[in-house]
């Protein structure tokens, strides 16, 4: 009889050869893998065998140990194919991440190419040229409400990789269209007092819109890379800082103008530097998922 734990006859197991087993105590080993019960168990306690345990009557192990061998090939072949479908899982993983660092890649590339535009067509459509140059503030306005609806367009398109983009696409296209009515009702004159009702509501959409945005842009590059996610969430922090601040300069220049003036232009500064880290962090984005 071969030496084992449980006093199983080796050599009158059909299964020794098959499985290539050497016996428990010389392994125990099968290609199958998987060990046996028994054995473990002995080996555990620190038996010599399973006549020094005081539970073998009662052991289902021991009762079933004729099984043991089908038992282990059972296991692994368990074990194998729960590999084989984290290896699937896995496959399917690293394919979705490809296709969406494809899709990610392109359209955060388009955002980058329109940021330039939509800032230059802010700054030609700034109060200042209403009077000086009517026809470079209507140009300003038209070629802002026009960035404005494609970058809303783009969100959208992007959305099918992050949900925030969804709501970023909406309200884009709500404050654009919200522009072009503005524009269309006052022309190169100053907008009508009842019409600040609507402007109001736009400005709030729009600055929701960027909030999901900026979001959207930490949550896609969350998994491929934390610093220049994180970096979208203080970017926000200081876009809704330097808005905050714009807002506050109004209030303060009917008590001190001077002081009001130092804010607002710290706040427009601010926002300069809004814009420019938004263009780097945006082409840092693209490059990213390109990559």
């Amino acid at each position: 009889m071969a030496d084992t734990y449980c006093g199983k006859n080796c050599i009158e197991c059909s299964l020794m050869e098959a499985e290539s087993c050497p016996g428990c105590k010389a392994g125990p080993g099968s290609q199958n893998g998987g060990a046996c019960e028994l054995a473990r168990c002995c080996m555990v306690k620190g038996h010599e065998t399973c006549e020094t345990c005081g539970y073998r009557v009662t052991c289902r192990h021991l009762l079933n140990r004729e099984h043991q061998p089908e038992l282990r090939r059972q296991k692994a072949e368990a074990e194998q194919r729960e590999r084989e479908r984290k290896l699937e899982e896995e496959k399917k993983r690293k394919q979705r991440m490809a296709w969406r660092a494809k899709v990610l890649g392109h359209w955060l590339g388009v955002l980058f190419w329109l940021v330039v535009p939509a800032t230059i067509a802010s700054v030609m459509g700034m109060d200042q040229f209403r009077e000086t140059s009517p026809g470079t503030y209507m140009f300003g306005q038209i070629l802002n409400a026009a960035c404005s609806i494609a970058y809303g367009c783009v969100l959208l398109k992007a959305s099918s990789e992050e949900d925030r983009y969804h709501t970023a696409g909406i309200c884009m296209l709500v404050s654009a269209a919200a522009g072009v009515l503005l524009v269309a009702i006052s022309g190169n004159e100053e907008i009508p007092p009842g019409m600040l009702l609507l402007a109001l509501p736009a400005a709030v959409v729009a600055l929701v819109g960027e909030y999901y945005e900026y979001r959207g842009h930490s949550a896609v590059l969350e998994p491929v890379d934390r610093v220049l996610s994180a970096k979208w969430i203080v970017l926000w922090k200081w876009n809704i800082g330097c808005t905050a601040g714009t807002i506050g300069s109004v209030i303060i220049m009917v008590m001190a103008p001077m002081l009001g003036y130092i804010i607002s232009l710290g706040c427009l500064i601010g926002v300069v530097v809004v814009h420019i880290l938004k263009l780097v962090y945006l082409y840092s984005a693209a490059k990213t998922f390109r990559e």
